[in-house]
């Protein structure tokens, strides 16, 4: 049997320098495994407990290879998760609230999330392609939820406005599950929601609002901005993150929320915006992220909202941006005459 083999000089074998690029990019994945380790073991709440301990107590407390503990360990505390007294580890100052289960902002779920099948980030190449069908998103608590900043953004800034503040009926297409409406309701104590979720999050929604204690003053209801199941008119409409689906026909969408508008109510827009002609930019990474959380394209043509707002039969007020954790969020007001 023919066997082609190369010939290789070990002594001029030498590797291109981008491979440097792609050696960070596995050092943040093995990052990323040797902190899911952490929570898994169950080493961040025992030494919560038990800490500073020793390396040797360690082992036997959680049967951990005590030949490999001393690199394992070595890499939390190089991430700044832990500290060391002299040779004892302790969790890092301030590592408690996100690292053990007694905190509610705990980010064992979270990082075990992202390998999950239901999402994208686990499986990029199945993301990426045509066949690709998002399944439902999992049930997360308010502090877990990745639109829990923004909703609570998008609320301050809102309350500054006068419509806003005077308005006591609202209708929220509230892509954070609920969050938006809760912020608001909580703020203004005689404002009425309706809460407007895709059909599959109304279960998420419910539990959201009655958490943050205005479930009485807020009806779920299933639907979309085409698909309205509310009756009767409001003195506020919020559409937050929920056009997307819906982008190909935005000027019905809006036509539809701005007929249930009382007279002066106020509509509000909040969505991101891709750039013109679709073009990319750095910071993909977070396009990627919003791309998963919402499974689609952002709203297309900011220049032109103002008239489909117009359009829908409203005033143009005004377009805002917000920054957020996933980048701005453009913020566009129209006002029914």
């Amino acid at each position: 049997m023919n066997m082609a083999f190369r010939h290789t000089d070990l002594g001029t074998l030498a590797a291109p320098p981008a491979m440097a690029t792609l050696q960070r990019i596995g050092d943040g994945f093995r990052d990323y495994q040797v902190v899911r380790a952490g929570f898994a073991s169950g080493l961040f709440d025992w030494l919560k407990d038990n800490g500073p301990a020793e390396k040797s107590t360690i082992a036997g407390a959680l049967e951990l290879r005590g030949a490999h503990l001393g690199a394992f360990l070595q890499t939390l505390e190089d991430l700044g998760l832990l500290a060391r007294h002299g040779s004892a580890y302790i969790l890092a100052p301030g590592m408690e609230a996100v690292l053990c289960k007694s905190s509610a902002w705990c980010q064992a779920e979270t990082l075990a999330a992202l390998a999950a099948p239901t999402c994208g980030w686990s499986d990029m190449a199945a993301f990426m392609s045509a066949r690709w069908v998002q399944p439902a998103r999992g049930a997360s608590s308010i502090e877990r939820h990745p639109l829990l900043q923004d909703a609570r953004q998008l609320a301050a800034r809102l309350l500054k406005r006068e419509a806003v503040a005077r308005a006591r009926t609202l209708i929220c297409f509230d892509g954070a599950d609920g969050l938006l409406s809760a912020a608001l309701c909580q703020a203004l104590p005689e404002l009425r929601a309706s809460v407007v979720v895709p059909a599959g999050a109304v279960p998420q929604a419910e539990m959201l609002l009655a958490e943050c204690n205005v479930a009485d003053r807020c009806k779920v209801l299933p639907g979309t901005p085409l698909d309205l199941p509310a009756n009767g008119m409001f003195d506020l409409a919020i559409l937050f993150h929920s056009l997307y689906p819906v982008r190909k026909s935005t000027v019905d969408a809006l036509s539809a929320v701005a007929a249930r508008l009382a007279s002066g109510g106020e509509l509000c827009s909040a969505h991101w915006f891709c750039l013109e002609a679709c073009e990319s930019a750095p910071g993909g990474r977070r396009d990627l992220d919003k791309a998963v959380l919402t499974d689609s394209h952002p709203l297309c043509h900011v220049e032109q909202f103002g008239q489909r707002l117009e359009d829908a039969g409203l005033v143009d007020d005004g377009r805002e941006d917000l920054p957020g954790e996933f980048g701005n969020t453009k913020l566009h007001f129209g006002r029914k005459a």
